[in-house]
Formats: structure tokens, sequence, C-alpha cells
């Protein structure tokens, strides 16, 4: 009899275990799914040259972003020799969207023929067309608040700036 007592209060124990292993491993899976969803900036540079390979014209090149303070930043510039034709930008827009950029939204830019702003998982893209007077082609200039590397510490709100939207380097 006295077995049946000291074994009673052991399965409640683990019972209760249970409950709370339920609830880290529901906390665990939920902090994995947003590691997934989280963007890098490798993944989003994998998503700026497979849209650039898909417009067949040109010769992309990476700014470095990583000195400026910004390590979720990706810019990107596939030069060609012309103003870049519909179908490249067409072909572009295609595999982005096909990758998850989605929430196309065209936008009145100065200095370019064509603008768009695109989101994916908390990142934001300006993709813009056309020619200025040295350089032709197409820009992919997207920023993110969070991308698997730590943030700087940020600057007093009088000295942050305005954004402004990108123009062909």
């Amino acid at each position: 009899m006295a077995a049946i007592a000291v074994m009673t209060p052991l399965t409640g124990c683990g019972g209760g275990a249970g409950v709370t292993g339920e609830r880290a491993t529901t906390t665990a899976r939920a902090a994995e799914a947003a590691a997934k969803d989280e963007l890098t900036v490798n993944a989003v540079q994998g998503d700026v040259r497979s849209a650039a390979a898909a417009a067949g014209i040109g010769r992309l090149s990476f700014a470095d972003t990583s000195k400026g303070g910004t390590p979720c930043r990706v810019i990107g510039f596939l030069q060609t020799a012309d103003k870049p034709k519909r179908e490249a930008v067409d072909a572009v827009s295609a595999v982005l969207k096909a990758r998850g950029w989605g929430q196309m939204e065209q936008i009145q830019a100065e200095d370019t023929d064509q603008a768009w702003h695109l989101v994916k998982n908390g990142w934001g893209m300006f993709l813009s067309a056309g020619e200025v007077p040295e350089r032709a082609g197409i820009v992919f200039d997207a920023s993110g608040e969070a991308c698997g590397v730590p943030m700087p510490s940020r600057p007093a709100a009088s000295d942050i700036a305005p954004p402004e939207p990108p123009v062909l380097p």
C-alpha cells in the first residue's frame, strides 16, 4: 500500500513536467519558425542574383553596405549597355514574385523610368529600371529590420535622415 502512495506523487510530477515540456516545445517551434522566415543578406542577394540572371542582360554588382552601419541592406546594380527593355524588367519582377517578394506597388521616381516597391518577410525593396546620363540598368535596393546579424546602435532621432528612393549609380 505504501508503494502505491509513493508512486502516485511521482506520476503526478511527471504529468506536470509534460505540460511544461509541451510549452517549451511550442515556444522553441515558434522561435524556429521565426528564424526560418527571417531573411539574411545572403538570401536577399540570392534573390537578386536569380532575378538578374532571368533578365539575361548586363553585369550584376553589389555595393558593400557592411561598413555603413546598415548590416541589413543589399544594393545591387545590373548595369546594361542601354535602357533595359520591358521584357527584361518583366523577367526580373517575375522571379522576385516567385521567390516571395510580393505586394509589388509601382511608385513614381524622378530619376528612373520605372520603379516599384516590394516586400518580403520584414524587408522592403525598391526596384528601379532606367537610364541616367552615364549609366543604364536595374537597381535593387533592399533593407530589412532583421537579417541574422547584430544591429548597430541607433543614432539619435535628430541624426536620422529621411529615406530616399534609390537612383541608378
